[in-house]
């Protein structure tokens, strides 16, 4: 049977219906619609041609390699348009003034840095708020001033570098996020950093696919491939902690190589009101003071027997301390220590639906209560926060109160905590600080073995934390627990 000729059998050799025939030149067959034409070259003749036609093809590699750019940065390439998922408010262009690269999605808009002029154009737009990404120095003029001057709510969570774009400030922002009842602008300097720091919210909290989030915060204006993977390695370590876990399985929360969190940081689950659902997390093993709170099969149902009662002082006493605490319609309230919830729902009360509560527990199944009885009261204003032992996790200066009843000697580190307090709250706002009175001698030998220290102490620490004492505030009602207010520095 005969074969295909090589080149060899081309260059050397020509062919025939009955094997092959050595000659001193070659045989082309070049057809037409109708003929078949014979030429014959020689061979001399055939290798230059050869050599000719292989310079001209190295030459076109070279140029073509000259007219192609190399990889040597990090930016991201472009992407086509992204489908948009249906729920979600897509994302469109739209003007801010002379603003920078803006673009809106539902009520929040994304944007570089504006100017001071800019910020009348941002009123007419019905701005409330806004979030900057930018730390301190990159811009010459005072935004917080001029926005606050202009009756705008001002919010920073600063960071440049991707070294810099922690966990801390993926919570922090989905956090600010969740509270969308609100015309919001959220910007940097070009809204690179905004485009990453967005992607796990458009992903967690609205349920967008994760290629399309991507895309669409390409458009925003993220370029920077670092940021980027910091936002997607945050992403899929959230997603896997919303899977069940079998016994022996890898912690989720577990650090990859040049994750920026540590093996002893807990997992924070941050959620909004809208829809309130908890994400299951692991906790790493805790003993001590907190151990049942923390333990995932925990009781609800028990507790609100324990802690919603009329024979507990802060339970029948509460209308009163809830009037104490000088609550204003529109402020947002931490309410740490949360437990059942019992304050959380009648401050959501309180301050109105221009207002908002921070439920924050170091137990998961109280959260998961928070968030499905806030539902079903249709309270839209509270966000449920597992936090750990060291950090109340809210962005800097974003509330006007914090509430502590009962549980600042269930603080295992309060030094670390009040530090996270301390920068939470606006300037001039208030703490407020309900606890046992512990007196030896005098107060129940429950109070003495299970309170590690006296009202003194706990005023020390607090005012050493960068608080001033304020007074303390006499509740009808009270006789077992003291109510204390300070006012940060």
């Amino acid at each position: 049977m005969g074969h295909w000729p090589s080149i060899h059998d081309f260059c050397c050799q020509k062919t025939c219906r009955f094997g092959i025939i050595p000659v001193s030149e070659v045989t082309f067959l070049l057809f037409d619609s109708n003929r078949v034409h014979v030429m014959n070259v020689s061979r001399r003749r055939i290798y230059r041609l050869l050599f000719a036609f292989s310079l001209l093809f190295c030459i076109s590699c070279v140029a073509v390699a000259q007219e192609t750019p190399a990889e040597t940065t990090t930016e991201l390439s472009d992407v086509a348009e992204p489908t948009v998922q249906e729920g979600a408010a897509p994302i469109c262009s739209a003007e801010l003034g002379d603003t920078i690269n803006v673009h809106l999605s539902g009520s929040l808009y994304f944007a570089g840095q504006f100017t001071a002029a800019d910020i009348a154009a941002l009123q007419a737009a019905g701005v409330k708020r806004v979030i900057t990404l930018r730390t301190d120095g990159e811009i010459e003029w005072d935004e917080e001033a001029a926005l606050k001057a202009a009756g705008i709510e001002y919010f920073a969570i600063p960071f440049r570098s991707p070294d810099s774009l922690t966990d801390q400030v993926f919570d922090s922002v989905r956090i600010l996020l969740a509270e969308n009842d609100s015309t919001t602008l959220f910007h940097c300097g070009s809204a690179n950093r905004v485009g990453a720091a967005w992607l796990p919210y458009r992903v967690l909290d609205e349920g967008v696919p994760l290629e399309t989030a991507v895309a669409e915060a390409k458009v925003i204006g993220l370029r920077t491939e670092e940021l980027l993977d910091k936002a997607r390695r945050y992403i899929r370590k959230k997603q896997a902690n919303r899977q069940p876990k079998t016994e022996g399985e890898r912690r989720t929360d577990e650090p990859d190589d040049g994750h920026d969190t540590t093996d002893s940081e807990i997992d924070l689950s941050i959620k909004p009101a809208r829809p309130p659902v908890v994400e299951p997390v692991q906790l790493p093993e805790q003993k001590g003071i907190n151990a049942d709170f923390v333990d995932p099969e925990l009781n609800v149902d028990e507790f609100i027997k324990r802690f919603e009662i009329e024979s507990r002082e802060i339970y029948s006493a509460r209308e009163a301390i809830v009037t104490a605490c000088q609550i204003q319609p529109g402020d947002r309230i931490a309410d740490v220590g949360t437990g059942t919830g019992l304050y959380t729902r009648l401050f959501a009360k309180t301050v109105g639906p221009d207002g908002w509560i921070y439920a924050i527990d170091i137990a998961p199944r109280f959260i998961e209560h928070i968030n499905v009885t806030s539902r079903e009261a249709g309270l839209a204003n509270v966000t449920g926060i597992l936090n750990s032992q060291n950090s109340i996790q809210l962005p800097p200066e974003s509330v006007d109160l914090v509430f502590i009843c009962d549980t600042y000697h269930h603080f295992e580190t309060p030094e670390e905590i009040l530090a996270t307090i301390h920068r939470a709250l606006k300037p001039g706002g208030q703490l407020v600080l309900i606890d046992f009175d512990r007196i030896p001698g005098t107060s129940r030998e429950w109070v003495v073995s299970h309170v590690r220290a006296g009202k003194e102490v706990f005023r020390g620490e607090v005012e050493l934390a960068g608080f001033e004492f304020v007074e303390q505030v006499a509740i009808e009602g009270l006789s077992e627990n003291y109510f204390l207010r300070f006012k940060k520095k």
